[in-house]
Formats: structure tokens, C-alpha cells, sequence
């Protein structure tokens, strides 16, 4: 196993990814069939359409068009499937999904069921947000295991739906490459993720080849040990560095993230990145002194999309100009460990 500290670096020695012709990035919501309630499912994709200017949930700035038609050529593309936190939104990540429409991919992000939403894909901010009625919800979450699991698998079925949907639909269906396809998902969304990547008995979805997970608490209390080694398929977890300060019972927050990744099977990444908190791979939805927390910066944006981009290509495309990137050290990563 390759493990290195960082230390700073200039920045003219700093690795960026493999140029790659990039796309305009198209941007769509679907409704997607689930049951007697559909999914909103949010939906970035290659275009040769004109991007503008675009607000997402009413205050992340993108650059996309909307509605416009697939790029024609190039494909197939590869999907990524992602999962956002509880209480959040498809749109939780925007840094990274319209980075990814860019250099070739098919990024579905869905709204999920959650008991407490602050964020909608069609409706932004939510004006009647029940915080104090979240904050007890999301306790209860963090408080449950493996036992109290079937309270959460609408979460699993979501995402069987989107994945299921998106193939199928008539605008993306034939231009993604069934045998390219990664899922990922924050906090509450990894625990959802690895739930078709082998942790869940009898839900692993064979077309699924790598998984990316962002500060995903819930799955090291949601998993059982031999649930999460079952994971066949390669994998990259960041954290911030600032979660060593958050609890859970006797353990920290990063101690909960080490048995999780030291249980998935290789090969494998842990990254935790400089400064960041559990919300730091956030896009902000809103303006407010409070929500400054519940984001992440521009650098470290950039650091995780980076990252992020490498992996998938690495793991999911085959690209060997991507370990490049994923062996290379970065000042904004306080810990870089690569499991072959």
C-alpha cells in the first residue's frame, strides 16, 4: 500500500488532470417512475448546445443549457449515479457533476424521500424547512444500525429507480454505456450507494463498477463488517480534515470513515482533504453567515473534483493518464492513502 503526508508544494508542480477535448454541458430534470411517486431526478450530460449562465435552487451559480439535446457524437458515456445527504438534494454537488458533463459523462442525481428536505431540484430552498424537526431526525439516523436498517431502504429503491430510469428513458437511455457506470453519494448517500455495490444482501447491481463516497458516516454504522467487505468493485472515500473533531459515541467521525474504508476491499483511495468539514463537498443554497459552514471552497472544490474525475476515469474508463493525478501529492490533502 502507498501511503505520504503532504507537504506544500509549489503550485507549478501541482498535477492537473489529462487534457481531454471538453463538452458543453446540458442540463434536465426528469420524472422518473418509482411506485406511485415519481423521482425528480436531476440530469447533466455532454451537449453541443450553447451553454448560460444557470441558478440552481436559488443560489449556485452553473454554467449550463437547459433542456438542450445530447451531444450526438462521442458516445456512448459513462453515468455516474449519485446520492446526496439527508435532507439535501440532487443538486448537492453541482462543482462536480457539471465538471464531469464536461469531459464526457452522464452525471443523475436524485431528489430523495427524506423525511426533511432544506433543498429541492425544481424549487430550491424550502421556505417551510422544519430545522428543529431535521436536526432530531437526522440524531436518530446517526443513532440507528444495522438492525434499523429497513427504515431506510426507500433510499436503496430510489436509487434502483433512477438507475433503472435513466437507462431507460428516451433522451439518455441509448447514449450511456450500460458497462460504464460508478455510483457515489454523501453522508447519508454513501450509506445509499454501497447499498448496490455488494453491502446490501441481494442488491448488488452487477453493471455498477466503482463507487465514490464523500463523508459517509451513515455506512459505518449501517454495515456490518462482512456487508462492507462484500463490496467488489474499486473505491474512493474523502473526509475532511476537521472531522476528527465530530463524534459519534466513543469514536470520531474519522475513525468511523478508517473502518469503513479499511473494510472495503481494494483497490482502494482515502483522502481527507485540508480544512473541510462534513459539508465542505456542498454547494451552498444559501446566502446566510450560517450556511458558510455547510459548504465547501473554491480550493477545495477543486482538490475533490480532481480527485474524484482521476478515479472515475481511472476505474471506470481505463485510463492510465489518470494515475497521474491519484499518485501525485496535493497541499489541499492532509492524508492521501492509494490501496492496489
Amino acid at each position: 500500500m502507498l501511503r505520504f503526508r503532504l507537504i506544500p508544494v509549489a503550485a507549478a508542480l501541482l498535477w492537473v488532470l489529462p487534457c481531454r477535448a471538453e463538452s458543453n454541458v446540458g442540463f434536465a430534470v426528469l420524472d422518473l417512475e418509482h411506485g406511485e411517486n415519481p423521482i425528480v431526478v436531476a440530469v447533466w450530460y455532454p451537449t453541443d448546445a450553447d451553454p448560460k449562465p444557470h441558478t440552481y435552487g436559488g443560489s449556485t451559480q452553473g454554467r449550463v443549457s437547459v433542456d438542450a439535446e445530447p451531444r450526438a457524437e462521442g458516445g456512448p458515456f459513462p453515468l455516474l449515479v449519485f446520492s446526496h445527504g439527508y435532507g439535501g438534494s440532487g443538486l448537492g454537488a453541482v462543482f462536480l457533476f457539471e465538471a464531469l458533463a464536461a469531459r464526457g459523462w452522464i452525471v443523475a442525481a436524485p431528489d430523495h424521500s427524506d423525511r426533511h428536505s432544506a433543498v429541492r431540484i425544481r424549487t430550491g430552498q424550502q421556505a417551510d424547512f422544519d430545522r428543529i424537526g431535521f436536526l432530531r431526525h437526522a440524531r436518530e439516523i446517526s443513532e440507528s444500525g444495522p438492525e434499523d436498517r429497513e427504515a431506510y431502504l426507500y433510499r436503496i429503491e430510489e436509487m434502483e429507480s433512477t438507475l433503472a430510469g435513466v437507462l431507460a428513458s428516451e433522451r439518455f437511455g441509448k447514449r450511456i454505456d450500460p458497462e460504464r457506470i460508478a455510483v457515489g453519494g454523501h453522508s447519508f448517500g454513501g450509506y445509499t450507494a454501497l447499498g448496490v455495490c455488494g453491502a446490501l444482501p441481494g442488491r448488488r447491481d452487477k453493471r455498477v463498477q466503482a463507487t465514490l463516497l464523500f463523508s459517509t458516516g451513515a455506512a459505518g454504522y449501517l454495515y456490518r463488517d462482512a456487508e462492507l467487505a462484500a463490496v467488489d468493485m474499486p473505491s474512493m472515500y474523502l473526509l475532511g480534515e476537521l472531522e476528527k473533531e465530530d463524534r459519534r459515541g466513543e469514536k470520531t467521525m474519522t475513525e468511523i470513515a478508517e473502518r469503513v474504508h479499511g473494510l472495503l476491499p481494494a483497490p482502494k483511495y482515502f483522502l481527507e482533504v485540508k480544512g473541510a468539514n462534513h459539508f465542505s463537498f456542498n454547494n451552498r443554497f444559501s446566502d446566510t453567515p450560517g450556511a458558510r459552514r455547510m459548504s465547501g471552497t473554491a480550493e477545495q472544490f477543486d482538490v475533490i473534483r480532481r480527485y474524484s474525475i482521476a478515479f472515475l476515469e481511472k476505474h471506470v474508463l481505463g485510463s492510465r493518464e489518470a494515475d497521474a493525478v491519484l499518485d501525485a501529492p496535493d497541499p489541499l490533502l492532509t492524508r492521501s492513502e492509494r490501496t492496489r
